[in-house]
């Protein structure tokens, strides 16, 4: 399957699960550096032709659009952790309101167990916009798959394109539901040997395939895959078929 239109899709899909709004940006890993997308191409009609190909010093190598406000998130985070492949950042509204509250983020379901026992948290809300933060966030993450900004949003990293959409939407979700759960009772929790357990057990390939053509194809059929190939002649293909 062609990276670009991969990555346009699954821009299309984080919009279509109210991830992303104006702001929001996904990245893939690539030979010499990672494609993301342009920084005003509007996320819910994105195409092929707005994503660019970025280096290791945030500079663009293909593609005719500025990149992302925060391109030092991706850019700082690949140079340290070469087994991350895909990267998302969006303004997750549950997640934030748990992180500005000072609540730890904690699984409270099985499906997000595969979140790990402790979720870090950069404590500076102000926007990643230079290479010292993108650093610093780097450094926070560690070897964790996701970090939230405080009052800010949420960084999840993965393998694949695949893992990132899951997780992200799985955190958003864990968090929502944390909140309601902690009206009803302030102390319930999973135990970290659940967490480490059941995660093992959930956060497996198939499962995360599953998820991801869950909301592919409820995006297809609502509308919101129509035209992410617009004018290009790639053809869009792989398990998921042709895009309508």
């Amino acid at each position: 399957m062609n990276e670009r239109v991969k990555l346009a899709e699954t821009v299309r899909l984080f919009e279509a699960l109210d991830l992303f709004d104006m702001n929001g940006h996904v990245s893939l890993r690539t030979e010499g550096g990672f494609f993301t997308h342009g920084r005003q191409a509007a996320r819910a009609t994105l195409t092929v032709n707005d994503i660019i190909k970025v280096d290791w010093d945030a500079a663009v190598l293909e593609g005719n659009h500025e990149p992302p406000n925060e391109v030092y998130i991706h850019s700082e985070i690949y140079r340290v952790r070469p087994d991350i492949n895909a990267i998302a950042h969006f303004h997750a509204h549950w997640t934030n309101i748990l992180s500005l509250a000072g609540v730890p983020i904690r699984p409270v379901s099985s499906v997000t167990c595969g979140l790990g026992t402790q979720i870090p948290v950069y404590h500076d809300p102000d926007s990643i916009s230079t290479r010292e933060r993108g650093q610093a966030v780097a450094a926070c993450l560690r070897d964790r798959k996701v970090v939230v900004l405080r009052a800010h949003g949420a960084i999840v990293t993965g393998q694949t394109l695949e893992e990132v959409l899951v997780a992200s939407k799985y955190l958003e979700v864990n968090s929502n539901r944390q909140v309601f759960a902690r009206l009803l009772n302030p102390n319930a929790a999973l135990s970290a040997d659940e967490i480490e357990r059941v995660g093992k057990s959930i956060w497996i390939q198939k499962n995360i395939e599953k998820s991801w053509m869950y909301y592919y194809e409820r995006a297809k059929r609502d509308g919101h895959l129509y035209g992410v190939m617009e004018e290009s002649a790639i053809e869009p293909t792989g398990r998921h078929g042709r895009v309508r």
